[in-house]
């Protein structure tokens, strides 16, 4: 998915402009699309809730989380007018998708499954801030709107966003290219009201935002002071650990004399006479960050289990593309 990305955005650069004010359709009829009717009663909406809740709480099991997506789309269907449910429902269609799908490659699941997850939050956001929706559905621009966000709206905001831009990456390059703007501003807002939220993510996709902007090198100084705030501010959150291997330590080869010892831009001064390591400093840097996560356990963030052995198996994965990444120098 890595090098996916970087082929979008690099063509991005190359061939396609898009207005800043711009939305896919795809995200407008999410955002602007009606709360559906009541079909159940209050009831029948509590017990599928409840049943929801204690499906989610197993979600290491693939099976429980479906379960899980099951029981809060039935408790939204006989009540919708239940925010709070569709950040569940779009929380968990993001780990099934993100996670359970593109582990297996069942890429057309894990595409319906943004757009599922993303349709979840929408709603949810559009219900607790209906002045940010009003914005959306009257084309105002993306300054105007952003600024309606308020703290009731980071989690649907954050979700929505979220599965948005991993829809475009994994389906297409104009979805890309309509929403890339829109996702940072709110990203950019979402970082001023809660920056800690969900494990300092507004930071974190704010990293990778900058590894890929101004195209098509990024400005990857920037990209990294934002991916080392995301980690300083919970260093046992390993999805983080796991975009700085991917996103960073790769682009930035180019830019490190390999006979320094750090895979940071700006390091100190290399003598001339200084001899060639075997390896780039950066295969270093990913090896440690990719170990962190593998030899981690994930209970350490208790209620977050599940999505950290998801990122575990993540870093297996990108550790045994350690040699295409990072090959012996002179090779």
């Amino acid at each position: 998915m890595h090098r996916r990305l970087a082929l979008l955005l690099t063509c991005a650069a190359a061939s396609i402009a898009v207005p800043a004010h711009a939305l896919s359709a795809l995200a407008l009829k999410a955002l602007c699309g009606e709360v559906p009717k009541a079909a159940g009663t209050p009831e029948e909406a509590k017990k599928q809730r409840e049943a929801g809740d204690a499906a989610f709480e197993l979600r290491r099991d693939p099976a429980k989380a479906r379960e899980a997506i099951a029981a809060y789309e039935a408790s939204l269907a006989a009540d919708p007018a239940q925010p709070d449910v569709r950040i569940k429902a779009s929380r968990a269609w993001y780990l099934v998708a993100d996670g359970y799908n593109r582990l297996a490659e069942k890429d057309d699941d894990m595409v319906a499954g943004f757009e599922q997850g993303m349709t979840h939050a929408a709603l949810a956001l559009g219900q607790v801030n209906p002045a940010f929706k009003r914005k959306v559905c009257t084309s105002a621009g993306i300054p105007e709107t952003t600024a309606t966000l308020d703290k009731t709206s980071v989690a649907p905001a954050y979700w929505f966003s979220t599965h948005l831009g991993k829809y475009g990456l994994a389906k297409d390059l104009l979805e890309v290219l309509a929403n890339k703007d829109f996702i940072f501003a709110v990203m950019d807002q979402l970082r001023r009201l809660n920056p800690a939220f969900y494990n300092y993510a507004p930071e974190r996709y704010l990293g990778g935002y900058y590894t890929k902007v101004p195209f098509p090198k990024g400005d990857l100084p920037l990209a990294f002071t934002f991916f080392r705030a995301s980690m300083k501010g919970n260093q046992n959150y390993f999805a983080t650990y796991v975009l700085v291997a991917e996103m960073y330590a790769p682009r930035v080869v180019g830019l490190i004399d390999p006979r320094t010892e750090r895979c940071v831009v700006g390091g100190p001064k290399i003598a001339e006479d200084a001899p060639a390591p075997k390896y780039h400093p950066c295969r270093a840097f990913f090896e440690k960050l990719l170990k962190t996560v593998i030899d981690g356990k994930p209970e350490v963030i208790a209620e977050l289990a599940a999505e950290q052995a998801v990122e575990q198996r993540k870093a297996a994965n990108l550790m045994k593309e350690i040699d295409t990444f990072f090959p012996p120098l002179g090779d």
